[in-house]
């Protein structure tokens, strides 16, 4: 068993993309199989190589290991071209002109029995309005529309249509094969051969399907699928052809990918068998959408890979969380190992509904993982965030790193809070929160409170948490006011040293601010509110 990977890298991975290719991983991890990558690099101008190096960094940071070498789609440029050249030379290809692309003839040659069905529904076309022209391949109904004056021209193949009749104007019914057989190369009206007016065309359906592993039968009518293009006139390939041609060379045996790519299928259905090969199953994934339902995009906010490593989020919780993103192991677990869901993991419980984007629950998972990292990782991770941030790591100990740590471990939902949460740690540079100020600081008690602790801490033996708190404590019970709460004392305090009215217990952020630094810090308040 083979599954591949295939992005067309030309900017930001969307994590869209990267569920797909989650999905495939863990299929072929479950089954013991092989996922493979390929990069679709024939859009020269826009599959760059910073677009494909960000391509696989992305997949590297979520640990998507692939097997073997990557295969690029350019250098399969010489494959693709022959086989164009056999499509051409079976005659189920054809090129206009040296100029104009070539095109994939949706004939007879190419109705296999197990993608297209046997005549099944009575169809009826309406003709009563344009023009009708055809050929010996191909009807052409041709509609101007009486607003834009734009023409539009529906083909249908002759070949799609079972037991073909033409009704006339005069109510008269006829078999089309006769007049089909008049038509020659060029495209010549119907109505000169037939003498009248067609105003409809009845036949019997066909319907080209597929069985999906997550969508189940998917059909559509056969005489709905045009000749469609599959190399430009140059001979580079389009993505149909280059897409098909590698899977055939790659022997990949299932495609995984989204359900926006349904029509695609219908379409490669005929391309294999132009190239006599047999089809892969196909699975198709239900799409990420927003609140309102619609495709989750940059602006519903971070939709791209890299938004959320930047951020700080672990790529374990993104990883599981795209993994739910339309797919659910069975139980009610969220929070899932890899081995775990690798294990679990089934296209059967792969939803056929699109999957809402739930900042909230992400947020959540990304939390539960932080407080699961052990703690020289949680602690490397916040000396990388302050780091990023222009403060120096090193003028702190262990020690003080450690109790910091301890006191973000619960609150943190990602790493990318750390700085905003805790920058008065580092600089002292903070501007008050006026709320907190006029409550704790603007009375005669908060600015007592102050200047009281400042001595108190001048000659405190001990600058360490426990004693720390005591010496606040023991203020709040002795004062000469006493008693005060402890909140009249910690609070004013507080928003001296940090700016706001909430921080870590009063205890830890006092140590970890340091002696000198709160007293400093103490004595500005204490000026600029006298």
């Amino acid at each position: 068993m083979k599954v591949r990977f295939a992005p067309s890298p030309t900017g930001n991975v969307h994590i869209g993309n990267m569920r797909v290719a989650i999905f495939n991983w863990l299929f072929a991890r479950h089954h013991g199989g092989e996922f493979i990558l390929r990069i679709e690099d024939t859009d020269l101008e826009r599959s760059t190589a910073e677009a494909i190096d960000k391509m696989k960094s992305a997949m590297h940071w979520l640990g998507l290991n692939y097997d073997g070498e990557p295969l690029y789609q350019t250098a399969r440029r010489p494959a693709h071209a022959a086989a164009v050249q056999k499509m051409l030379a079976a005659g189920v290809a054809y090129q206009r002109d040296a100029q104009s692309p070539v095109v994939l003839r949706i004939g007879k040659e190419l109705f296999a029995p197990n993608f297209v069905g046997e005549p099944r529904d009575a169809a009826t076309i309406d003709y009563q309005n344009g023009v009708l022209t055809a050929n010996s391949t191909t009807i052409f109904h041709t509609v101007i529309s009486p607003k834009s004056g734009e023409e539009f021209i529906t083909p249908v193949n002759w070949d799609t249509l079972t037991a073909p009749r033409f009704l006339l104007a005069d109510g008269e019914e006829i078999d089309a094969l006769p007049t089909r057989e008049k038509c020659g190369a060029a495209t010549v009206p119907l109505a000169e051969i037939l003498a009248g007016k067609i105003v409809a065309l009845k036949f019997r359906r066909r319907y080209v399907f597929f069985d999906d592993l997550v969508l189940g039968r998917c059909e559509k009518p056969l005489d709905s699928i045009r000749d469609f293009a599959m190399a430009r006139s140059d001979g580079s390939p389009i993505f149909h052809l280059a897409n098909v041609a590698d899977d055939i060379f790659q022997g990949v045996t299932h495609i995984l990918r989204g359900n926006d790519h349904v029509e695609n299928t219908f379409r490669h259905l005929f391309l294999f068998q132009a190239l006599g090969a047999t089809p892969p199953i196909y699975g198709h994934f239900p799409m990420i959408v927003n609140q309102s339902g619609k495709p989750y995009s940059k602006r519903d906010g971070d939709a791209y890979v890299g938004d959320f490593q930047t951020q700080g989020f672990l790529p374990d919780a993104l990883f599981n969380f795209l993994a739910l993103c339309g797919w659910a192991p069975g139980d009610d677990r969220e929070i899932m190992t890899r081995a775990e869901m690798v294990k679990a993991f089934s296209l059967d419980r792969v939803s056929k509904a699109a999957a809402q984007f739930d900042r909230a629950k992400l947020n959540w998972m990304n939390q539960q993982y932080l407080m699961k990292l052990p703690d020289g990782d949680f602690i490397a991770a916040l000396k990388g965030e302050a780091a990023k941030n222009g403060f120096a790591t090193e003028l702190h100990d262990d020690n003080w790193w450690q109790v910091l740590a301890a006191t973000q471990r619960e609150r943190l939902e990602k790493i990318g809070d750390f700085i905003p949460r805790c920058r008065y740690f580092f600089a002292g540079d903070f501007a008050f929160d006026q709320k907190a100020v006029r409550k704790n600081l603007q009375n005669n008690t908060g600015l007592r409170v102050l200047a009281d602790l400042a001595e108190i801490f001048r000659t405190l033996p001990e600058w360490e948490i426990a004693p720390l708190a005591a010496a606040v404590h023991l203020y709040a019970e002795k004062n000469p006011d006493a008693p005060l709460s402890l909140n009249l004392v910690a609070q004013p305090l507080r928003v001296a040293c940090t700016g706001a009215a909430v921080s870590p217990g009063i205890g830890e952020t006092l140590f970890l601010l340091g002696r000198e630094e709160v007293i400093k810090r103490i004595e500005r308040a204490l000026k600029e509110q006298s």
